[in-house]
């Protein structure tokens, strides 16, 4: 990554009332007709640090934030960090992002720009590619296998995409993917996006089929239109990343098994 970290934070609200009214406390603030991006950004609370996107879950019980640190901060850091911010009002469940796909229009600029607007009044245009985001959280129990069927993604990208679009196929029918993010350690999640009428059920049936039991796979809908830089999310952005990846992933064929296997780390590096 280009001299930075990122680090995913699943935010558990536990304070309503006082997650709600800091959270309001930053929108007076923002929403000053003299606020500007570089302003916004030298705010003493954010301590140098980026957050480059932020969503609310549709039952509005948890927000997904995604924040851009120094190159060389810790999680420890990072988790003292963000119990900080968040004053207490929420737990804070913190993951180092090791590699990511689609993450390269997401930046620190469109984030504050976002937020002014929406704090100004002018509510964030949200996802644009579809009218449905979900959030998969994948803990991974099969590492092995795992890392087997991402192998197995990234060959039928080889062997069967000829165009970014086409990586799109690799997944359930109207399913689609715009923001991957592997996680060190043993989780990783995945922003897809589908059609309206598509359910809670009909996303985790179809995870724990894709999955076929390598992981246990927790699913969030999202609100992209309360979010905050949704809209430079993108499922061109994924496949342009995606076919990258899966062109510079090196796979090996054991001896006794017809199953690639990666021997290389999963996911491109997230840079800018």
């Amino acid at each position: 990554m280009e001299n930075c970290t990122y680090f995913f934070v699943e935010h558990d609200v536990t304070d309503r009332q006082g997650w709600d009214k800091w959270r309001t406390s930053w929108y007076d603030i923002f929403g000053a007709e003299d606020m500007t991006v570089d302003k916004a950004r030298s705010y003493p609370e954010w301590e140098g640090n980026e957050c480059v996107l932020s969503i609310p879950t549709s039952d509005d019980k948890m927000a997904m934030a995604l924040w851009k640190m120094r190159s060389g901060t810790s999680k420890g850091e990072f988790q003292a960090f963000i119990d900080r911010f968040v004053c207490g009002y929420a737990n804070n469940k913190v993951f180092q992002v090791e590699h990511a796909i689609g993450i390269r229009k997401l930046d620190a600029r469109g984030f504050f720009s976002d937020l002014i607007n929406a704090a100004q009044g002018r509510q964030s245009p949200g996802y644009l590619d579809a009218p449905k985001v979900w959030l998969t959280h994948h803990c991974i129990l099969d590492r092995e296998g795992f890392s087997a069927l991402n192998a197995s993604i990234a060959d039928k990208i080889n062997k069967t995409c000829t165009t970014p679009s086409d990586c799109q196929t690799v997944f359930p029918a109207g399913h689609k993917c715009c923001l991957t993010l592997f996680f060190t350690g043993n989780d990783m999640v995945c922003f897809e996006s589908t059609p309206e009428g598509v359910t809670y059920d009909d996303v985790r049936k179809a995870e724990d089929e894709f999955t076929r039991g390598m992981s246990r796979n927790n699913v969030y809908e999202l609100d992209t239109a309360k979010g905050i830089n949704a809209f430079h999310l993108s499922e061109d952005n994924w496949s342009q990343d995606a076919m990258a990846w899966a062109n510079a992933t090196v796979k090996t064929v054991p001896v006794d098994s017809t199953t690639a296997t990666m021997t290389t780390p999963i996911g491109i590096e997230a840079s800018q």
